[in-house]
């Protein structure tokens, strides 16, 4: 497992945190969602709770259209997934990515509150 990719706890329920935060290079943007869906991938898993956290960090065309590949790729495996830290900008393009794809993903604006949706 990738130190940006780790297991908490909420409510007796397992949550995989993933942080994206700070990634300022398409570059390090793409090795950081790879090294996600891999995990996710690996782990064959169907119902995962996941938190993104992507605070600081900026979406390219390239990191975007990698991220609708990558999320057609690990829908199956996901039962939930929250996305923390979204600029308004970031929000528009998240609701733009579930129309698309037919995914659920909720943006939020703290993890407490991600952490609490992802459990109920």
């Amino acid at each position: 497992m990738s130190e940006r990719i780790y297991p908490i706890f909420h409510n007796g329920k397992k949550i995989y945190f993933s942080d994206w935060t700070n990634l300022k290079t398409s570059e390090q943007a793409l090795k950081v969602m790879n090294e996600t869906s891999d995990f996710v991938v690996k782990s064959g898993q169907k119902d995962l709770l996941e938190i993104i956290d992507v605070k600081g960090s900026y979406a390219t065309s390239e990191t975007l259209k990698s991220l609708k590949e990558i999320n057609n790729k690990v829908k199956k495996y996901s039962k939930k997934k929250a996305f923390v830290g979204l600029t308004n900008a970031q929000r528009i393009i998240l609701n733009t990515i579930n129309l698309f794809s037919g995914t659920n993903i909720v943006g939020f604006d703290d993890i407490e509150s991600a952490k609490d949706w992802l459990v109920k």
